[in-house]
């Protein structure tokens, strides 16, 4: 009897066990701004994109932001100012970037300003594209393949934006000339989903950018697991003062487009 006593009161714990709601109380943390911004050689507006980080249950993955003063300067002495066009992001007026010449974007929110400096890198441009066929497993894919010179001497630093049918791709194709200084360079760009078939069209920007910015984008990847396990989530350095999030990039473009056969 004592022990189909205790048999019943265990089971009655468990049970009730099971209703009981745990609240997990999640640090709130105060938001932090997050900037992002690339200006290159090309005669354009340039867009600087203002937002504020959200705690963990927050619905918003991005909190716009309005009404802050936005200004570019070339350690040349031009001055550029970005003007609201829609919440939280800012554009240009036209202007083309001027290679080796130092940047200052400087941002103020609240009577708070974060600076970030970016010497635009000389141009690289594209050869050509190529396209190829990889056969793994009895399957075979078509892949593009980026093909230029890389300078010699001069340490070089690469962000290759992919377009397919001109949608961007989300993926950072990153690459540095640690191991190619100075040679002819053939890339195989490796596009996840969807497989590339007849008739698309593949436009690739080479972004030549600084180091601070690979590193930036670089470990974006990492925590992404974009080309291996993602690793614990961390805030990357950003070139950004006073605690600003994101990246500021000055950097010279090349472009080419080809259609998948």
């Amino acid at each position: 009897m004592n022990k189909l006593y205790i048999l019943f009161i265990s089971l009655a714990i468990m049970l009730s066990s099971c209703d009981k709601v745990i609240d997990l109380k999640l640090k709130q943390m105060e938001p932090k701004i997050v900037i992002e911004s690339v200006i290159t050689d090309l005669n354009t507006r340039h867009t600087v994109i203002i937002s504020t980080t959200t705690n963990f249950e927050s619905t918003n993955g991005k909190v716009p932001v309005s009404k802050a003063t936005v200004v570019l300067k070339a350690a040349g002495g031009t001055t550029i100012n970005f003007t609201e066009q829609t919440p939280g992001n800012y554009v240009s007026s036209r202007y083309r970037g001027i290679p080796g010449e130092k940047y200052t974007l400087t941002v103020t929110v609240n009577d708070k300003s974060y600076s970030a400096t970016s010497v635009m890198p000389l141009p690289v441009p594209i050869k050509s594209l190529d396209q190829i066929e990889i056969s793994f497993l009895g399957n075979v894919r078509k892949v593009v393949q980026l093909n230029y010179n890389d300078p010699a001497g001069i340490v070089n630093f690469y962000n290759n934006r992919v377009f397919i049918n001109n949608l961007k791709r989300a993926n950072y194709y990153l690459e540095s000339d640690r191991f190619n200084d100075g040679n002819e360079v053939k890339n195989t760009i490796y596009i996840d989903e969807p497989d590339l078939v007849t008739g698309d069209v593949v436009r690739v920007q080479m972004l030549t950018i600084d180091e601070n910015v690979y590193k930036f984008l670089f470990s974006i990847t990492q925590i992404s697991g974009n080309g291996g396990p993602p690793t614990t989530p961390a805030n990357p350095n950003s070139n950004f003062n006073n605690g600003a999030l994101g990246y500021f990039s000055a950097s010279t473009t090349s472009e080419a487009t080809i259609t998948i056969k």
